[in-house]
């Protein structure tokens, strides 16, 4: 296990940072012991690589945890959690398109993204970068750390909620489709992304 796996700074750059600050101390508390119990149970996962994921991912499976033990049902807690996602990334929709207006969008995804990747993929990852046409890029996920370890604690449709923030910041880009058939999170056996120039 990597070093960086602090409960608490994992949660401040989570996409769930402006919740826990707006929770009781009490809350804060339930929060870091739920984590410290999800970082060890799920130990083989908590490599350097993973760790922008595992913030996010560990963190989200805390908070529902928290606020079942509080007697939230689950399917309401997990809304929560998806409601406070969807808030926190609303500002990265209007920076996204912005990237996305130039014309060099995809060709800079198809140098920048495989690189980025490389690091930020750890244990539990396979995606593969496919040879495609000059003006496409594709990147297909096999495996996903995300619909691993929710379905291991009984919550795959969790993964959809993760799956629909590439949705909302991708879906109605200036000068690139994105596009796929399936998703892992939605019951596909992968998740076949590809952004095409417009």
């Amino acid at each position: 296990m990597s070093k960086k796996y602090i409960p608490q700074q994992m949660i401040l750059k989570s996409r769930f940072k402006d919740l826990y600050q707006n929770w009781s101390e009490e809350d804060r508390d339930l929060l870091i012991d739920k984590m410290n119990v999800l970082i060890q149970e799920n130990s083989k996962f908590t490599d350097p690589n993973n760790y922008g994921f595992m913030c996010n991912l560990l963190s989200s499976l805390a908070i529902i945890q928290v606020l079942e033990d509080k007697k939230m049902p689950r399917k309401e807690a997990q809304q929560y959690v998806a409601d406070a996602m969807y808030k926190f990334i609303e500002p990265q929709i209007k920076s996204m398109k912005k990237l996305a207006s130039h014309s060099f969008f995809v060709r800079m995804l198809k140098i920048t993204m495989p690189l980025k990747f490389k690091k930020t993929l750890g244990y539990g990852w396979d995606v593969e970068f496919p040879k495609c046409k000059k003006n496409e890029f594709t990147m297909i996920t096999h495996k996903c750390i995300f619909q691993q370890i929710f379905e291991k604690y009984g919550m795959p449709e969790m993964t959809a909620v993760f799956c629909k923030v590439d949705d909302i910041l991708y879906s109605d880009l200036p000068c690139a489709d994105f596009l796929y058939t399936q998703q892992i999170g939605t019951g596909g056996k992968i998740c076949d992304y590809t952004f095409r120039k417009k």
